[in-house]
């Protein structure tokens, strides 16, 4: 129990100097390290040109090199209750699986267009983080 709590600890410890590292560079204006001293540009997205299909297939640090620093970041551990805006990710593992609190999710929420924001979901694994669901909402919305 003492275990998975301090890697807990370390990964929220990880987590935390990765997103002031990403916010403070995103205040400066242009570019952010990644954890493998890559250098991430912020971009400006013309409208649509988030594509759906291609965040599908990449890992959280190639659709930040594709589409800049996403508007904000999470990160937490899968469970039940986490409301209704989650919900999506929820139901893509097995009660039993999120009762065991055992699987991390960076949550990368992007604006598409003036309108609406698209926020995907990604696995948390040793290698990198894979995208398991994608949500597309409009600004405003409420949950």
């Amino acid at each position: 129990m003492k275990k998975s709590r301090d890697k807990n600890l370390k990964m929220k410890h990880i987590y935390y100097m990765i997103l002031v590292i990403v916010s403070s560079c995103a205040q400066n204006g242009k570019e952010a390290k990644t954890n493998s001293n890559q250098t991430i540009e912020k971009i400006e997205n013309s409208k649509d040109s988030i594509s759906i299909q291609e965040l599908k297939l990449l890992t959280k640090v190639e659709a930040i090199h594709k589409y800049g620093i996403p508007s904000s970041i999470e990160q937490f551990t899968l469970h039940d209750a986490h409301g209704e805006f989650r919900n999506t990710i929820t139901n893509k593992y097995s009660q039993k699986e999120r009762q065991n609190e055992s699987i991390v999710i960076d949550e990368l929420t992007w604006e598409k267009d003036q309108e609406t924001w698209i926020t995907v979901w990604y696995e948390v694994q040793q290698k990198k983080s894979v995208p398991k669901e994608i949500y597309i909402w409009n600004k405003g919305d409420e949950f």
